[in-house]
């Protein structure tokens, strides 16, 4: 990757990053974003509204599937709607089916109501639990459930389909879940944990610990040569959360206890795969040349790492990912883990640094949505990566965004709070084919 540019303008000091994404707070409530009376600006003609069309037929911020095009919503009562996404509109469509199954955490019974789409051969399904719709549970206040078909790594007799759980409530509206409770999903909707939990320890809660093994959708659609692999930084604190994770296998067997690490010291809940080998980041011990922090894309086999490619900066506060896709905040770059090439936002087209917190790039890499602050405001920018075309809007709404997609068509769908509370929404779509 293209060498990190040194930027020192003190001028930039004032510019804050808005974190205006969704977060829950009790249960389902929005944060309040950046305070400002300002007008919005825009760095084109006209205003935002020249490019973007509301949409309320979804109520709630669209959530992905697995399914092409295919979102879901959910009430924090737990009920959930299924839309398509045609040319920028949205048709509720309706779900294959519903079942109650539950899963027990830490001793205690989580039930939920599993509602489903079947396409294509494909089932998934998502439903929640929270204290507001079963009041008897102590331990646990929310738990988003999702359920897909059993991958392949997933051996087992008698299991049809895999439930995974994440209990941050923080996440609720992110697309990018961390599951950390996994269960095989039986024909009669019961269900048994998938690893051992004789090695998990406490949290300060009086919970299993979330760190002992932690799952993401990008990792379980992988399945390499059939291992499951997962991340965990039980080797690291006994009692408290750590910050270091470890690359897991469960050596193919979902009862085996003695799992064994695969990779050490990974920086970010990311793995990639190609030629073969596990693509992740670390953390260098040691500055670069310029006295700056960095990292690096390792390559390994599970026995023998070499690097990729080095990045300046810290993984956490200086990059964004999205899929197979790493957002430099501070130059625009993006680079392409699978291609190794690296695309640039057109910075030209504005000339007011711009400070993103939220990205997400079509998965065919055309296309992306960047949220953040244009000199110290609220702002959304999507961008066209094979034409090098970028518009960017500075408006109050900005600061309310749950979530935001970009199809491989280029259709931009950005899910937006009517207000601080987050009890309603609509979406905002936008063309750059």
């Amino acid at each position: 990757m293209a060498k990190r540019y040194k930027i020192i303008l003190s001028v930039l000091l004032v510019v804050l990053v808005a974190a205006a994404a969704v977060v829950v707070s009790g249960v389902f409530d929005i944060n309040k974003r950046l305070e400002s009376n300002t007008p919005g600006i825009n760095t084109e003609d006209g205003t935002y509204t020249d490019v973007y069309k509301v949409n309320t037929s979804a109520a709630l911020p669209l959530m992905k599937t697995g399914f092409e095009n295919v979102f879901f919503t959910m009430t924090k009562q737990g009920e959930v709607k299924f839309y398509e996404a045609v040319s920028g509109s949205f048709t509720e469509i309706e779900e294959s089916g519903s079942f109650e199954t539950s899963a027990e955490c830490s001793g205690q019974t989580l039930p939920a109501v599993i509602h489903y789409l079947e396409r294509d051969g494909k089932t998934e399904g998502y439903g929640l639990f929270t204290n507001l719709i079963y009041p008897d549970v102590l331990l646990y206040d929310y738990a988003f459930f999702k359920v897909t078909a059993l991958p392949a790594a997933f051996a087992d007799s008698k299991g049809t389909m895999l439930m995974m759980l994440d209990v941050d409530n923080e996440r609720f509206y992110n697309d990018e879940k961390v599951y950390s409770e996994i269960f095989y999903l039986y024909a009669d909707h019961t269900t048994k944990h998938f690893l051992s939990e004789d090695q998990r320890t406490i949290d300060i809660y009086a919970r299993l610990k979330t760190d002992y093994k932690m799952f993401t959708d990008d990792i379980l659609t992988q399945e390499p040569d059939n291992r499951v692999l997962f991340f965990s930084s039980r080797n690291y604190v006994a009692f408290a959360e750590s910050d270091k994770c470890d690359i897991f296998t469960s050596g193919g067997s979902g009862t085996n206890v003695d799992n064994i690490v695969y990779i050490e010291d990974v920086a970010a809940l990311h793995f990639w795969q190609k030629d073969g080998k596990l693509l992740y980041l670390r953390e260098n011990e040691e500055t670069d040349e310029n006295g700056d922090a960095s990292f690096v894309l390792n390559a390994s086999d599970g026995k023998e790492s070499e690097t990729v490619t080095t990045f300046t900066g810290d993984p956490d506060t200086d990059y964004i990912i999205s899929g197979n896709y790493i957002l430099d905040r501070l130059t625009g770059e993006i680079y392409d883990v699978m291609t190794g090439e690296t695309k640039a936002l057109a910075f030209e087209n504005y000339d007011i640094y711009f400070a993103p917190d939220m990205f997400a790039v079509s998965e065919n890499g055309r296309f992306c949505v960047i949220r953040g602050t244009l000199e110290g405001k609220s702002a959304c920018g999507i961008a066209d990566l094979e034409t090098n075309r970028i518009i960017v809007y500075a408006d109050d709404i900005f600061g309310y965004i749950a979530n935001a997609q970009a199809l491989n068509d280029g259709t931009i769908i950005i899910s937006v709070a009517n207000g601080e509370s987050g009890t309603a929404f609509y979406q905002l779509t936008a063309a750059l084919a």
